[in-house]
């Protein structure tokens, strides 16, 4: 998507050959050639019968020189700068792609881990509440082995549109790895984040999955939440949740368990 807009822009692009330009350029090298030429008869005086042998052949040489030369080497400068800005405007795109693809994930287009760990270290330095999901798409393996890993790829693009149109502007989503995802929520009240999370676990079991055209596969996701509180640190954070993902599954998957640390 960002490669696209990137190249909508430079397709946009005004940048083109400017003869206006040229010309004026040849205008002012033609002027300045007369100046030049008009010196020279006055350090060097000429006798009224050579001035007027020479006047006529230096005027016509003193306009057709600085016109036949600066015009095309004006336009030649002038397409010279102009590949220089293209080739450093398309070296800024491509410089923009790869910071890009250093932080998304290629599959679901999500933060890939590092990228999403980076911005809950900004948002809790930000503003210190906050709640950590886990999540964990349940009996994926299952998915993969009965009909093939590009169908849980295709699974896992769905999850990830769910995540990102339940959350929206509400925290950070992204892809920790394989089937898990993790949320950081920018709010630690209990009720508004299992609130949340059980949106979140609804929003995925809606969807509509068909690894074949005759087939619907349901798919279910476990969540387990952290507070981050009592200044915890980041991998305790997500410790929390971790333990709380692994209560979920055990109690059957398909739900969302918020229990404190003792």
């Amino acid at each position: 998507m960002a490669l696209r807009m990137m190249k909508s822009q430079s397709a946009k692009s005004p940048e083109r050959l400017s003869f206006s330009r040229a010309a004026a350029v040849s205008a002012a090298s033609m002027l300045v050639t007369w100046v030049m030429t008009a010196l020279s008869f006055l350090v060097t005086p000429y006798d009224a019968e050579v001035f007027r042998h020479v006047i006529g052949p230096t005027v016509v040489i003193a306009t057709v020189v600085p016109v036949s030369v600066s015009f095309p080497v004006a336009l030649i400068l002038q397409r010279g700068r102009l590949k220089l800005e293209r080739a450093l405007k398309e070296l800024e795109e491509v410089h923009a792609e790869l910071r890009t693809r250093s932080r998304v994930d290629a599959l679901t287009g999500l933060l890939n881990r590092e990228a999403f760990l980076c911005a809950v270290e900004t948002s809790r330095s930000d503003a210190p509440d906050g709640a950590m999901l886990m999540l964990d798409v349940d009996h994926f393996k299952s998915i993969n082995d009965t009909f093939g890993h590009q169908c849980g790829d295709e699974a896992l693009k769905l999850i990830a549109q769910a995540l990102s149109d339940t959350v929206g502007q509400k925290g950070h989503v992204g892809r920790l790895g394989g089937e898990e995802f993790g949320i950081y929520l920018t709010s630690s009240d209990e009720a508004t984040v299992f609130r949340a999370a059980e949106d979140v676990r609804l929003a995925i079991s809606r969807i509509r999955f068909h690894p074949r055209e005759d087939l619907q596969r349901r798919i279910t996701a476990s969540i387990g939440i952290a507070l981050d509180e009592d200044g915890r640190s980041l991998s305790d954070l997500m410790r929390g949740a971790d333990t709380n993902l692994y209560q979920a599954k055990q109690a059957g998957r398909d739900k969302v368990i918020l229990r404190r640390a003792a």
